[in-house]
């Protein structure tokens, strides 16, 4: 479900593009102190963006260190020096992806239901600390998964259902921790993002679901008929819409840090709706074939 949310990289100056790198290379040694070193293999874009909005609201001052890794053994690289947040985003990402691997191997059947098996033995680690790490976000997401997984045996043929139910688990995971002002503008940017991330990943897997008879929204709506062109306008304008509240949510924090505030608006503006219009090429292209 993740994989969108990703920087433009062109637009970036090459200062917020190291920046950018530093960070992404932070989350992954906070991944290795916090969820162990495996864990490590499921870094993510999504959740280095999840971390550049927590230190924004949080107004950390980063610092920048040259450190070694098992991709870049031989010279040391720009990183950013591990701090709450990114810890805070390593346990995150640790509870996304371990409650992603429980819900495969409760549903897969056959072949993928083992590879699930397989793969919750080798993150066993990453799940464990996770949720002692922080436990009522463990519960918060699994309670969440779960009115999701009824959604998709109910068949409920809407995507705002969904689509709230996923915004409102990244509103808490977001927020978690903060007060007053800072409290809400996280739940309002982790809602919006939440939807958007539902909504693209329907919109992407709409072939893929209609073939196999998988739970999709978008099936059920339009009926597994292809899109037409009206119906891919008004979904981006939805994804849009999302966006552009998300951006409104971001614009009220004063953050003194710019390059870290270009990089997350950069995401905003570009980099998710590069994501959209590869998803909207993909499904023409594969309407014409």
């Amino acid at each position: 479900m993740f994989g969108y949310v990703v920087v433009d990289k062109p637009s970036l100056r090459v200062r917020e593009y190291d920046y950018y790198r530093a960070t992404y290379c932070g989350l992954c040694h906070a991944m290795g102190k916090c969820t162990g070193c495996v864990s490590r293999l499921t870094l993510s874009y999504d959740v280095t963006f999840f971390a550049l909005v927590r230190e924004m609201l949080e107004e950390t001052k980063v610092e920048f260190v040259k450190k070694r890794c098992p991709r870049h053994i031989i010279k040391p690289i720009n990183t950013v020096q591990i701090n709450p947040e990114l810890e805070f985003s390593a346990f995150v990402g640790g509870i996304l992806t371990s409650q992603k691997i429980v819900d495969n191997v409760n549903d897969e059947k056959g072949a993928k239901k083992f590879l699930a098996r397989a793969l919750r033995v080798i993150f066993s680690k990453m799940e464990r600390e996770s949720m002692f790490g922080l436990p009522d976000l463990y519960d918060v997401v699994d309670e969440k998964l779960k009115l999701l997984n009824e959604v998709e045996q109910n068949r409920v043929a809407s995507i705002d259902v969904p689509a709230d139910i996923f915004g409102d688990m990244m509103s808490s995971l977001l927020s978690f921790g903060l007060k007053d002002d800072k409290k809400l503008i996280a739940q309002n940017v982790g809602k919006r993002i939440g939807r958007w991330i539902y909504i693209v990943d329907a919109f992407d897997d709409y072939n893929k679901d209609r073939e196999s008879g998988s739970y999709n929204p978008f099936v059920l709506l339009y009926d597994g008929e292809d899109f037409s062109e009206d119906n891919l306008i008004s979904i981006s304008k939805m994804l849009e819409a999302e966006l552009s509240l998300a951006y409104s949510a971001i614009e009220l924090i004063d953050d003194e840090d710019k390059n870290r505030e270009e990089i997350v608006k950069n995401i905003l503006c570009l980099g998710m709706p590069q994501s959209v219009k590869r998803v909207c090429d993909k499904l023409n292209k594969k309407d014409k074939d």
